[in-house]
């Protein structure tokens, strides 16, 4: 799946900014829509992290409303924000166009000197507001130079402009390009000979195809 793509570079890339800019204890965040908190790349973020030793920048998810009795990692509400700064990071996850308040949210915080990293749908404002984004994509040779596309799992839309052997077969490609900057995020050697490796055998355990 790497072969004559650039997806693992991407992703290898903005963990290791994620990882440089985020240097006070506790200013990782994590923020998204209402409708859609980035749950999922929290949790493997956070065990990731744990089990890499690397508890300084363990993440924290910000929530719209936490409900009353929530336990404490699950209960970090909107002022949270308003307590950020130089030396944090706050990483939006919005695979859908974001909506003006969140949009609002995220231009308060980076006034305030935190860092805003963004995965999402190319959305023009929030690239605006990101110092650094991540569209999940396949970048594929075309004859001419890249081709961007989309990593869709899609079975009924024609894949014709992806060779086979790069299509994803069992995982959506949002889901899969979080499962990665987790991985690189809490991989102090990710970069270094055998990364390509490692990676690999990280896309096929996600996968589920064999070793």
């Amino acid at each position: 799946m790497l072969t004559g793509t650039e997806l693992g570079s991407r992703t290898t890339e903005f963990a290791h900014s994620l990882r440089r800019f985020t240097t006070r204890t506790g200013g990782l965040m994590l923020f998204g829509p209402a409708d859609d908190e980035p749950w999922h790349l929290t949790a493997h973020l956070d065990d990731e992290l744990h089990r890499a030793g690397i508890d300084d920048i363990r993440p924290a998810l910000v929530r719209w409303s936490p409900p009353p009795g929530a336990p404490p990692h699950l209960s970090i509400g909107l002022d949270r924000l308003r307590d950020t700064g130089r030396g944090q990071s706050l990483l939006v996850v919005a695979e859908e166009d974001p909506a003006d308040t969140l949009l609002e949210r995220i231009s308060d915080v980076r006034r305030r000197g935190t860092t805003i990293f963004s995965i999402g749908n190319g959305d023009a404002e929030l690239t605006s507001l990101s110092h650094e984004s991540l569209v999940p994509e396949l970048l594929v040779p075309d004859g001419f130079g890249w081709t961007s596309r989309r990593i869709e799992l899609d079975h009924d839309e024609p894949q014709a402009a992806v060779p086979t052997d790069l299509e994803p077969r069992t995982a959506e490609g949002f889901e899969m390009a979080q499962h990665l900057v987790s991985l690189a995020a809490a991989d102090e050697e990710a970069g270094q000979p055998g990364w390509r490796l490692r990676l690999r055998a990280a896309i096929e355990r996600l996968s589920g195809e064999p070793g």
